[in-house]
């Protein structure tokens, strides 16, 4: 896995009644008897090797689910035994089975009657993974150590990027309850069809049985065919066994911002064997920037990094995102001079404006679900088990406005503005306001890894 640590999946698994399997607070007991999915629906898949079927299977509770020799369901152990040892086995179907490495049985079963002592699998010991990640993300290819990004030139999706830079690497990703299949959808809003071409909407072409091998995704058209990146674009090939070409890490997306000043109404730049500055008004590449954080005391310690530059500076910020400063670990605070070079000198501090860049598609969620429209109807519901995405702008002042759906929405006056803000361990976007029922979490992030 990543950092040397075990790789990690977090998912859903729905049994053959089409429920999932849920952890309950009380006694710790284990059932299978909610149609939609949340936290406590949640599972962490823990592959305990590289290229092996082994797993532990952690609750949301950070309880270990076992089994023991008379097929009874626990998960109630705070550190996994021989008992929480499970083999993925992939069916030929897609649905994975989990037999247990000490017992040799299968866990299945339906409601409150979820065992482990089935001797062979049925319809009752298959599941289906519904990945529980955030649905904007980077896919990384092993084998071509380079992400996936989108190709607006010849419309067609490559595997050429050294780094998820820009909206073009987000791919987001979709799932088809009905079909229990999956779709990538590129930043215009399109997904990848099996023949390499994009179509905008669903169908046998781009949705894909997903495979898991040691926690990596393969997607299959169901014909003897994966998606692959072995060529010059993503496009499915035959594949008796799937190579790394054929394997994709779903890496979180940090978000990437440009920086303005508010003094001068310029962008921070930096260039190769230059000082750091704000030399013109343009928006280019090279002045995006990906953050890194961690939480410290009640403030967010940012590192920030460009394209093509490692991280240069610690900036502290508060709550309100929309506006921000720069502070290095001396305490002082970096201003701009008044032919754009950057200073850090006591004094003052400079706001900037933070503008979100690699966000095509939207997808908003709180702790409740997804934000979405409730069933036919317009109004937007937080509690939605399936997202939309949702097309983002930017004003000059930082706030943002966003639309669902291109034939519902209600056009006003006075549109709603939001803007960005950290609350604890998330970036949220919120209405002007401080009601903590009107935030939304806009991505999920993990410290970038540096896979050179």
């Amino acid at each position: 896995g990543k950092g040397g640590g075990l790789r990690t999946l977090l998912v859903g698994l729905i049994n053959s009644a089409q429920k999932y399997l849920t952890a309950e607070s009380f006694n710790f007991r284990v059932n299978a008897s909610s149609t939609i999915m949340k936290v406590k629906q949640i599972w962490t898949i823990e592959f305990l090797k590289d290229n092996s079927c082994l797993v532990h299977i952690r609750s949301s509770l950070r309880r270990y689910l076992a089994s023991d020799n008379n097929g009874k369901v626990t998960c109630d152990q705070e550190a996994p035994s021989a008992y929480s040892n499970f083999v993925m086995i992939t069916q030929a179907d897609g649905k994975v089975s989990f037999q247990s490495d000490e017992t040799k049985r299968y866990l299945g079963g339906a409601e409150d009657n979820i065992t482990c002592f089935a001797q062979a699998v049925s319809e009752s010991e298959k599941w289906v993974l519904h990945l529980a990640i955030h649905p904007n993300i980077n896919l990384f290819s092993p084998g071509k150590k380079r992400y996936l990004r989108y190709d607006a030139a010849s419309n067609v999706v490559r595997c050429d990027s050294e780094l998820p830079w820009g909206p073009d690497c987000v791919m987001t990703l979709i799932f088809d309850f009905k079909e229990k299949k999956y779709g990538i959808r590129t930043s215009n809003g399109n997904l990848i069809c099996c023949n390499g071409k994009l179509e905008p909407g669903p169908s046998s072409r781009s949705l894909y049985v997903l495979r898991v091998r040691s926690g990596l995704l393969c997607l299959s058209d169901g014909e003897g065919r994966v998606l692959s990146s072995r060529e010059g674009y993503v496009r499915s090939l035959k594949s008796d066994s799937p190579s790394k070409d054929e394997l994709f890490s779903p890496d979180p997306s940090p978000g990437q911002v440009t920086i303005r000043s508010l003094l001068n109404a310029k962008y921070i730049s930096i260039r190769s064997g230059e000082e750091h500055r704000w030399p013109e008004c343009g928006q280019p590449r090279h002045r995006v920037s990906t953050r890194a954080r961690e939480r410290m005391s009640e403030c967010m310690y940012v590192c920030l990094c460009t394209r093509d530059h490692p991280s240069w500076q610690e900036r502290a910020c508060g709550g309100d995102w929309h506006k921000a400063n720069s502070k290095t670990s001396d305490g002082k605070f970096v201003t701009t001079k008044s032919n754009g070079q950057l200073a850090v000198a006591p004094g003052p501090a400079q706001e900037f404006i933070l503008q979100l860049t690699n966000r095509p598609l939207l997808i908003l969620q709180s702790d409740y679900g997804f934000v979405g429209f409730g069933p036919g109807t317009s109004r937007l519901d937080g509690n939605r088990c399936t997202h939309e995405a949702s097309k983002l702008s930017c004003d000059e002042d930082g706030y943002y406005q966003f639309k669902l759906g291109e034939s519902r929405v209600r056009m006003s006056s006075c549109p709603a503005c939001l803007h960005v803000q950290c609350v604890r361990k998330r970036i949220t976007f919120q209405l002007r306001g401080n009601e903590t029922r009107t935030l939304w979490d806009l991505m999920q992030f993990g410290l970038e890894t540096d896979r050179r």
